[in-house]
């Protein structure tokens, strides 16, 4: 009939960012499985398959980059638009993760590493063969985060640019992570010592990590990257307790030392006058008090004033200022 629109199927092939897909296949099949017509999208992905009567059909767009798709499309007596999203992109993300050695990097098997797009979503998973090799393909076009992560590693995290289409290889050096041990002893008989509080500092004088001693003294940093390192050791913090001495009173004192903690120090706000002295384990015993400090034995409180018990500020016996 003259002026009819002729029956097509049309449409655009897309990405999964939305962007159009050129060469790009497109099958018109009956129902029975028989060909009717063929096509490949534009620089556009626009492409346009004529059915020669109406009816259901079957419409599959394949890519070469992409995973395909079939649908079923029922046409009447005119033009039938019909968009399709080809999910998977056209880039492939691949490389060599392991330890560095002059220059190259030398593959570790088992490292895990994981792809993530800029919204955070995991794109994908993927482990590293025998030689280290990993292979993300289908993959979008955009910025994703690349990383690995393997026992007894640091774990890496790259910024990676994909194409809409391509290769691109990424090798990653992984930087082991050593274990340092020691052991803290007395100066004066080299007894090892319990509680004791030893910090590891890096070379840019932040604090990498903190152990307390064990009984024999020992102290273990299991996750330490190779540089230069500080270690210090310190003791006990110091305790105070307040005594009045004279006749009929008590004239025997217990003082009891708080190990050093891990977690942060409670925050105090004191006099700006305030005068602190440090004692080590080897300055005092369970029964002993610091020289120059006066004490009570009823309250765990001791004062280093100069000018002895009278100016007091007080510490608890677990340590804490009062």
């Amino acid at each position: 009939m003259d002026g009819q629109q002729p029956i097509m199927i049309f449409g655009r092939i897309t990405r999964g960012d939305g962007g159009p897909l050129p060469g790009a296949a497109l099958t018109l099949c009956d129902l029975a499985g028989d060909q009717l017509d063929r096509t490949t999208t534009d620089e556009a992905g626009d492409y346009r398959l004529t059915p020669s009567t109406g009816g259901t059909y079957l419409v599959i767009c394949s890519s070469s980059t992409h995973q395909p798709k079939a649908s079923l499309v029922a046409v009447a007596d005119r033009p039938l638009r019909h968009d399709v999203s080809l999910t998977g992109g056209g880039a492939t993300l691949e490389g060599t993760v392991g330890a560095s050695r002059e220059g190259t990097v030398v593959g570790t098997a088992g490292v895990v590493l994981t792809l993530t797009d800029v919204r955070g979503t995991v794109v994908a998973v993927a482990r590293s063969n025998a030689d280290g090799g990993y292979r993300f393909a289908d993959l979008d076009e955009g910025s994703y985060t690349l990383t690995a992560a393997a026992p007894d590693t640091t774990p890496v995290a790259e910024t990676v640019q994909v194409p809409g289409e391509g290769r691109v290889v990424r090798d990653i050096s992984l930087v082991s992570q050593l274990r340092l041990t020691g052991v803290v002893r007395s100066a004066s008989g080299g007894r090892p010592v319990a509680e004791a509080l030893a910090t590891l500092v890096g070379a840019d004088g932040n604090v990498v990590g903190a152990a307390v001693t064990g009984t024999d003294g020992t102290f273990d940093f299991p996750e330490v990257a190779p540089g230069t390192y500080t270690i210090t050791a310190s003791g006990y913090a110091p305790v105070a307790s307040e005594i009045e001495v004279g006749t009929g009173r008590p004239s025997e004192v217990t003082l009891t030392l708080t190990p050093p903690a891990l977690g942060p120090a409670d925050d105090w706000s004191g006099p700006s006058d305030d005068v602190t002295r440090s004692f080590s384990g080897e300055d005092f015993g369970a029964d002993a008090v610091p020289a120059g400090a006066y004490t009570n034995g009823h309250n765990g409180r001791h004062s280093t004033s100069a000018d002895g018990p009278t100016d007091f500020r007080g510490f608890d016996a677990d340590g804490g200022r009062r």
